[in-house]
């Protein structure tokens, strides 16, 4: 994903450590992630993340320029 703060396939499985897009797209839904499927597999933003751990971005500080897992 060329957006700093998306989180492609490959960013979910890491995150996850899920390898198969079903096990991650379920992760997904159990941890109330919203997500998009594309044509590579699903996506989703450090947005919708943060959203699903209940966190609120700070305003005062710029997204990221590269994720770190």
């Amino acid at each position: 994903m060329s957006h700093p703060s998306a989180f492609g396939p490959e960013d979910l499985a890491t995150l996850t450590g899920y390898k198969q897009q079903a096990d991650i797209e379920r992760w997904c839904q159990r941890q109330g992630v919203r997500y998009f499927r594309g044509k590579a597999g699903i996506w989703t933003t450090l947005e919708a993340v943060n959203a699903a751990l209940g966190l609120r971005p700070d305003r005062s500080e710029p997204p990221p320029q590269r994720l770190e897992f």
